[in-house]
């Protein structure tokens, strides 16, 4: 269920919250003009109805961990749109708590600021913002047949160094929608087998 699921880390760098203004990488996506970029080629097409794609790996160049997902919602484009403009669709509510700003849209449907505060065992306290974006890419406001979603972590604790992802809903037909999520990511106790579990959690989530 949890996009960006934290793993416990070890006593001596988790006891006080660590805020860091700026991140150690470059970030992914300049939202201050309409971003179309896709950090992964999307699939040429989706595994069946309950099925999905699940892949992973780390970049050699750039040692980021990765995983992407591919698969089928039986929901139109629009109602799985709406289910992820809800922040707390992909996070723990047991551990996680956040607030949301709206921002200017250059260009997008929706951008938002997200401030997160998780708190995974009571001695242990990470806090840090992302940024979204839902962006057009096919279709009308009215009746969409392509929508981009782009996240980024923009500031906050020095464990997570580096996290952005993309996830873009394709409407397949009226009542089903294509879902391909890619994530990167640099951070404590964190592996790709883990960034792509959680991925394949949310799309599952997605479901009805």
């Amino acid at each position: 269920m949890v996009m960006l699921r934290i793993a416990l880390i070890p006593f001596w760098l988790g006891v006080i919250s660590s805020v860091a203004l700026a991140t150690e990488r470059p970030l992914c996506f300049d939202f201050s003009k309409n971003s179309t970029r896709m950090l992964a080629p999307a699939p040429f097409s989706y595994p069946d109805t309950g099925r999905e794609s699940r892949e992973l790996g780390t970049d050699s160049k750039t040692g980021l961990d990765w995983g992407q997902v591919a698969g089928v919602v039986k929901l139109p484009i629009e109602k799985v749109n709406l289910k992820l403009l809800d922040q707390m669709t992909t996070r723990n509510p047991k551990t996680t708590t956040i607030s949301t700003e709206a921002l200017p849209l250059n260009g997008a449907l929706t951008r938002t600021r997200v401030a997160i505060r998780v708190k995974p065992v009571f001695f242990i306290t990470l806090e840090w913002e992302e940024e979204w974006a839902h962006t057009l890419l096919e279709g009308t406001v009215e009746s969409p047949k392509e929508i981009l979603i782009s996240y980024q972590k923009t500031r906050g604790t020095s464990h997570i160094r580096h996290f952005c992802g993309n996830i873009l809903l394709k409407s397949l037909n009226p009542t089903t929608t294509g879902v391909f999520l890619y994530e990167q990511i640099d951070a404590d106790q964190r592996d790709p087998d883990e960034v792509a579990d959680g991925l394949l959690g949310t799309l599952r989530t997605l479901r009805p």
